[in-house]
């Protein structure tokens, strides 16, 4: 990763990223770059000017040819060379060394945007522009949401999958989204319920994370005010990882984490770690008509016990099989709270649970 801090203006303007990032807002390099000014408010002010330089320049590109550009390239390259032999042959001063500098970045960023431009879907001649060409950029179109009311607000995404917008908080969008991908970028608290697409991972992007599916329902809260950012799993399997962590001593496996129904991670902005946890309250996971049944068993070995109430809940209970072999359990279990079930699984076979890592760990003994 890019030491950032150290940056001037010629340097952001030699970077391919950032340059990609003024001209293309990606969901993905907005998060970033939001997220690094956050953290580097005194380098604000460099990014800003960085930023207005390469939109002027790009600007400019809309009103010359290719042949054009090539000249005025080739033009300022020979003005580089002639610079350099002139510095290898007189003592400049600082104000000159400055104004080269800078002139070396503005050629560099020159030569990464018309990059960009002639290797644009949309640059394919003077008088044709094809349908596929079209459609890209109706892709880059994007909606922006924001919840201004007192009550959730509903969102229908071009996919089929839905939003429940919190008060206060913004959703961010493509108007279509193009194929193998859906990207949304959210800055508050949002409920998504997202249609199934193997081919087509879901990405919510935060300034902190960056949370993807192929088809589930989760929360996401992540207000700019708050310490914490926080990921909640309704139904499915959801991968949340840090996005672009500032302290470089991170291992990067442990910046990502999987979680499943009734886990939540939450993201500590302070020191930039992530923790699974269940929630405080695990719902049943299913049809109304399964989990209003009531969980019967007579003299039932305590595994099938514990398979149940994993099957039930989506929750993975860890226990010696061996060790309880012999432990058996007569009761039934209603609509009480997993955790309450859990206490009287265990006072009846005089044994104890913990919940570690998003996981339920049981402690015991024999039953013999």
């Amino acid at each position: 990763m890019q030491d950032y801090a150290r940056y001037d203006i010629k340097d952001f303007l030699a970077d391919e990223a950032f340059c990609r990032w003024v001209l293309h807002q990606k969901p993905a390099d907005n998060a970033f770059w939001e997220n690094w000014v956050r953290n580097n408010p005194d380098r604000a002010s460099i990014v800003t000017t960085a930023k207005e330089l390469i939109s002027e320049i790009h600007h400019a590109q809309n009103y010359l040819s290719e042949d054009e550009l090539q000249r005025e390239l080739q033009r300022l390259s020979a003005a580089r060379k002639s610079a350099t032999e002139e510095l290898e042959y007189a003592e400049p001063s600082n104000t000159w060394i400055s104004r080269f500098s800078l002139a070396l970045g503005v050629l560099t960023c020159l030569i990464v945007l018309f990059y960009f431009y002639t290797n644009s879907p949309l640059k394919t001649g003077k008088s044709q522009i094809s349908q596929e060409s079209l459609n890209d950029k109706e892709n880059e179109k994007w909606i922006e949401v924001t919840n201004v009311q007192s009550n959730t607000k509903y969102i229908a995404l071009p996919d089929g999958s839905s939003v429940k917008l919190s008060p206060e908080s913004k959703l961010s969008y493509p108007a279509k989204f193009v194929q193998h991908e859906r990207e949304v970028l959210l800055n508050g608290e949002a409920f998504f319920d997202v249609t199934k697409n193997p081919e087509s991972p879901f990405k919510v992007y935060t300034s902190d994370v960056v949370t993807t599916v192929l088809g589930t329902s989760f929360t996401v809260k992540a207000f700019d005010h708050d310490k914490d950012v926080r990921v909640v799993v309704k139904t499915g399997r959801v991968t949340v990882a840090a996005n672009a962590p500032q302290n470089k001593t991170q291992e990067p496996e442990k910046n990502e984490l999987v979680l499943l129904p009734n886990q939540q991670v939450v993201y500590h902005r302070d020191d930039q770690k992530m923790k699974r946890s269940l929630i405080e309250n695990p719902a049943q996971v299913g049809p109304t008509d399964i989990t209003n049944q009531n969980l019967v068993f007579d003299n039932a070995p305590v595994a099938k016990v514990f398979e149940s109430l994993q099957k039930r809940y989506e929750v993975q209970i860890i226990y010696d099989a061996d060790l309880m072999a012999g432990c058996q359990l007569t009761a039934e279990l209603g609509q009480e709270p997993l955790f309450e079930k859990l206490g009287m699984i265990c006072k009846a076979i005089q044994a104890r649970y913990e919940v570690i890592d998003g996981q339920i760990v049981i402690h015991g003994s024999s039953c013999k």
